[in-house]
């Protein structure tokens, strides 16, 4: 569940599937990083780019245990609380001030 702090809907699990886990790879991200997320200081926000089949994504902008910043795309599945991960990046100056406010 969120922790104090976090902003937008309630995250209890995220999930990737392989195609998603070989993008984060690409990027040096681990699932592992990626999976922190939640338990650190986020937020997430609307993805400002269209998804594609009417598909609900939003951006998840946090903090790792480490304390690097990454960006996560994510997709609300059936149960409201777990997100399905598209892709990740290493955040921008813009998502950081996001997290910031």
């Amino acid at each position: 569940m969120n922790r104090p702090g976090a902003k937008g809907p309630a995250v209890g699990a995220l999930l990737a599937t392989a195609a998603a886990v070989e993008k984060l790879g690409a990027r040096g991200i681990s699932t592992k990083e990626a999976e922190q997320l939640p338990q650190n200081r986020h937020v997430m926000v609307r993805n400002p780019r269209k998804a594609s089949r009417g598909a609900q994504r939003r951006l998840l902008i946090g903090r790792t245990d480490g304390g690097r910043i990454l960006t996560l795309v994510v997709e609300r599945t059936v149960d409201p609380s777990t997100w399905l991960i598209v892709t990740a990046w290493s955040a921008t100056d813009i998502e950081r001030r996001i997290l910031k406010d």
